[in-house]
């Protein structure tokens, strides 16, 4: 596994991307919105032995589509400081280590 926590076809498909859509502007998304939930969660990187579960596969794709939908981050000022979109967090709550806060 590379770090990412979907494929891009996994992605283009659950957002229903087109085939023209630029499929660097997907890596992309899908890259940043990995890392986020990574940070989020507070864990080390899935592995192919331990592949990530169906809320945070779930949650990536939600965070990837609307970094595509709002590239320049406009969305992003109504968001808490220092967490996710409510809808993330609320696949992920149940996984984060709250004592690592």
């Amino acid at each position: 596994m590379n770090g990412d926590l979907v494929t891009i076809d996994e992605a283009r498909a659950a957002l229903r991307l087109d085939d023209d859509f630029p499929g660097m502007t997907i890596q992309l998304a899908v890259s940043g919105a990995s890392d986020a939930v990574l940070a989020y969660l507070k864990r080390d990187p899935y592995t192919d032995e331990d592949p990530p579960p169906p809320n945070v596969k779930q949650a990536t794709l939600l965070l990837t589509g609307i970094f595509i939908r709002d590239p320049d981050g406009v969305e992003s000022q109504t968001w808490e400081q220092g967490y996710l979109p409510w809808a993330v967090c609320n696949l992920l709550h149940q996984r984060r280590d709250p004592a690592m806060e």
